[in-house]
């Protein structure tokens, strides 16, 4: 696990309701992002549930989740 994934990992373990909300307001994403961010990041489902529920693989599930860790990333100057 890449260092950038272990910050933002550890940024939604602590935050508060309110610190996510701030964070969500300065993202851009796509729809399909947005889906992503909020079935893993808010209601905390796996890759392969997430694949399955869109219709997609989990590979490309996991290529997106990286885009957005990259803007999470930005976003909280991490």
């Amino acid at each position: 696990m890449s260092e950038q994934s272990k910050a933002v990992n550890s940024f939604f373990r602590i935050a508060l309701r309110e610190d996510v909300d701030g964070l969500v307001s300065q993202l851009v994403l796509t729809e399909r992002q947005s889906k992503i961010f909020q079935m893993k990041y808010i209601q905390g489902h796996d890759v392969n549930f997430i694949a399955d529920t869109i219709g997609s693989s989990p590979y490309s599930i996991d290529k997106e989740l990286r885009k957005i860790r990259t803007k999470i990333a930005k976003a909280l100057d991490i």
